[in-house]
């Protein structure tokens, strides 16, 4: 039997939750009968970091949410999902935003966003494990951004789209940049896996951006 990949219950309690907060529980009910994921309606996976929930549903649930809202409409939602998640996650694993804070003190700012990406790397790593690449993802420091390569990031598994899928990913990236520096930094994904890239990647600007 072929090993099935698994992300962590926290993870998947946390996006139910921040959609739920976006579209309210009657939306949230919609789309989880939509996806044909009736399991979580009304019934959130437990608050643990335990690697339980088969990748298949997020994914089915990513899926569902472009199918639904259209590209454009899913984008919109996806990238608030992704803010508000940073939002929860940080509240309830507090333990992990200190630390980062207490590291990032005294150093510059490009320093900050390097620590917080590359948390954010080890984090992501360890909830959303690939059975095919280790690392997945991958850090590199440009004179100008960040880049984040990652290989098996499931919110682009298999869609086909003209455009950029991953929403809550650069959700996620915007979020945290700006809860670490105080200021906006312009986070664009710049290949997607969806488009027939081979790995997704996400372009993060050091400098900051006006709002």
């Amino acid at each position: 039997m072929s090993e099935v990949r698994k992300i962590d219950n926290f993870s998947m309690r946390v996006w139910l939750e921040t959609i739920e907060n976006i579209v309210g529980s009657g939306g949230l009910k919609s789309i989880l009968n939509y996806a044909r994921l009736q399991k979580y309606i009304e019934v959130l996976p437990p608050d643990n970091d335990e690697l339980e929930i088969p990748i298949e549903d997020y994914t089915t649930l990513a899926r569902s949410l472009n199918e639904l809202f259209g590209s454009k409409g899913a984008r919109g939602l996806q990238i608030r999902a992704g803010k508000e998640f940073v939002r929860i996650g940080l509240e309830r694993r507090s333990g992990i935003a200190k630390t980062l804070q207490i590291a990032s003190r005294l150093v510059p700012e490009t320093r900050r966003m390097h620590l917080v990406l590359a948390k954010w790397k080890e984090e992501s790593e360890k909830r959303f494990p690939s059975l095919l690449y280790k690392p997945r993802i991958e850090l590199k420091e440009e004179d100008s951004c960040f880049l984040l390569i990652d290989k098996d990031h499931p919110e682009s598994d298999g869609i086909l789209s003209q455009t950029p899928v991953c929403g809550i990913y650069k959700g996620i990236l915007q979020a945290m940049m700006e809860w670490i520096t105080g200021h906006h930094h312009k986070v664009e994904e710049i290949e997607c896996r969806a488009m027939g890239y081979p790995v997704d990647v996400f372009r993060i600007s050091k400098s900051t951006e006006e709002t």
